[in-house]
């Protein structure tokens, strides 16, 4: 219909509570605190990981370099043998290369031979120079004359070796038929008939033959080698120095017939040593041979090598050694990896929850500051609309002046609504006594009109008798014409 509003009254829905919101607000705050703890632990974790990947990236390049020093100092003994090698199988080729006379030169400087030791009577400095050769009392006495000149070759290679290198120990030749030796620097009769606890020279050869179960003859000979390579041998103690060695040898042929091994003994200090000049991160570092002996270790302290496999997975890094058929074991346990990374992180997490506590300082001094009060006063709002008005709550000075304003202006506003609902009241006892005096009026006004309306009923009935009997003794005294009846 024309003028008539189109739009329907909606209900205004109902106002949330400041202690909702309140709760709310709690809520929302843990919440964005929550949030930042997981994105902080979130990004840790990510730098932990990478803080891990280095230092794995740290030890496994730690490891390539004890590789390389362990592949120099293996090389100096491998080179060693393989150019003593070189020169006395040219030697035997081309027998004109050599000094045949040198046997010969030598011996007529010693005035009384050793039929087992013959150059041990020679001057000290010429033994020292050509090292020593042993026989064996029940063999051919000339036999080392026909073989020894070969080797010798190589004399002032040995010697450059030996000075320059102190972890070699010995350098020799090991005739295939085990009737001599010759080996440099020079050992005294004496020396290695005591040192193998022996009491003769065939005993005493057996023992280095024999090598502390090695048998470097055997194992450089056709029948296990017959690549005719390198052969580096088990740890064994030598019997002279009573130190642990290893030995590498090399095979010696003439004509497709194998008459002895060069050879060199490498000390596994120098190995050790190479493993504790360069310290690892972490983890320990081992040398093992391919029958799982162990030669060398980064800690000796440390316990003994643990049982494999050893894969990268459990913690392992293996890097295999030139020429041998070793590896260099490198070992981090998870646990120490982890600890070690966490003390590196320890400097970021120290500033990540610093950060965070700070955060959480901030907020919750906001939250004290501002959002609370704000939140009381909005509470307090509310509490002030129903009839008791309570003190305002202890709060910040700056929000103070606004609870007293809305106090004030409660209790004005309840002071007004108080005086209108007064007003109110004597109005509507105004009006109900205005009503019943009216009514009261009312019935009284009508009691009135309703005598008076009697007393016009009485006056007009005395009227109409009145009029009746004049008109009857008017009829009397005329001829009675037809009267117009009065009206009632």
């Amino acid at each position: 219909m024309a003028g008539m509003s189109d739009t329907v009254p909606h209900t205004e829905a109902p106002a949330p509570s400041a202690r909702h919101i309140q709760r709310q607000h709690s809520t929302a705050l843990a919440i964005v605190m929550a949030i930042f703890t997981v994105a902080l632990l979130a990004y840790g974790w990510s730098v932990y990981a990478r803080q891990r990947a280095a230092l794995w990236w740290s030890l496994s390049s730690q490891g390539e370099q004890m590789q390389l020093a362990l592949n120099d100092t293996l090389d100096v003994a491998r080179n060693h043998v393989g150019g003593m090698r070189l020169s006395t199988e040219r030697n035997l080729r081309q027998p004109l290369l050599s000094d045949n006379g040198l046997v010969d030169r030598l011996e007529r400087r010693n005035l009384a031979p050793l039929r087992d030791a013959p150059w041990d009577r020679l001057p000290q400095d010429l033994v020292k120079d050509v090292g020593a050769v042993h026989v064996d009392p029940g063999a051919d006495a000339t036999a080392y004359r026909r073989g020894v000149e070969a080797p010798l070759g190589a004399l002032a290679q040995v010697a450059a070796s030996h000075s320059q290198h102190q972890r070699l120990q010995w350098s020799y030749f090991y005739d295939a038929q085990k009737q001599w030796r010759w080996v440099y620097p020079a050992q005294s009769r004496e020396e290695l008939i005591t040192a193998t606890g022996q009491t003769e020279m065939a005993a005493a050869l057996a023992t280095l033959w024999d090598a502390g179960g090695t048998a470097p003859l055997d194992a450089a000979g056709p029948t296990r080698n017959p690549q005719k390579e390198l052969v580096w041998t088990a740890a064994h103690t030598d019997p002279i120095k009573k130190t642990a060695v290893v030995s590498v040898l090399a095979p010696i042929y003439s004509a497709e017939r194998y008459v002895g091994l060069v050879g060199a003994d490498l000390t596994l200090e120098a190995l050790n040593a190479v493993l504790l000049q360069r310290a690892l991160p972490m983890g320990q570092a081992w040398v093992v041979n391919g029958q799982g002996q162990v030669l060398a270790t980064s800690d000796t302290k440390a316990p003994p090598l643990p049982a494999g496999p050893y894969t990268p997975e459990a913690g392992w890094l293996r890097f295999a050694l030139r020429g041998t058929d070793w590896s260099l074991l490198v070992h981090a346990p998870g646990s120490v990896v982890a600890r070690k990374t966490l003390i590196q992180m320890v400097p970021m997490l120290a500033t990540g929850v610093a950060g965070l506590l700070a955060l959480l300082g901030a907020c919750l001094w906001l939250n004290r500051r501002f959002t609370q009060p704000a939140l009381q006063l909005a509470d307090y709002v509310q509490q002030t609309e129903g009839p008791t008005i309570k003190r305002p709550p202890p709060v910040p000075p700056l929000w103070k002046p606004w609870f007293d304003r809305v106090a004030r202006l409660a209790l004005q506003r309840r002071d007004q609504v108080m005086g209108a609902h007064q007003r109110t009241t004597q109005l509507e006892n105004q009006a109900a006594q205005h009503m019943v005096d009216m009514r009261n009026a009312a019935a009284e006004h009508e009691a009135q009109m309703a005598t008076r309306a009697g007393e016009l009923r009485s006056a007009y009935a005395q009227l109409s008798a009145a009029l009746a009997d004049a008109q009857a003794a008017q009829g009397a005294a005329k001829k009675p014409a037809r009267p117009n009846p009065l009206p009632e």
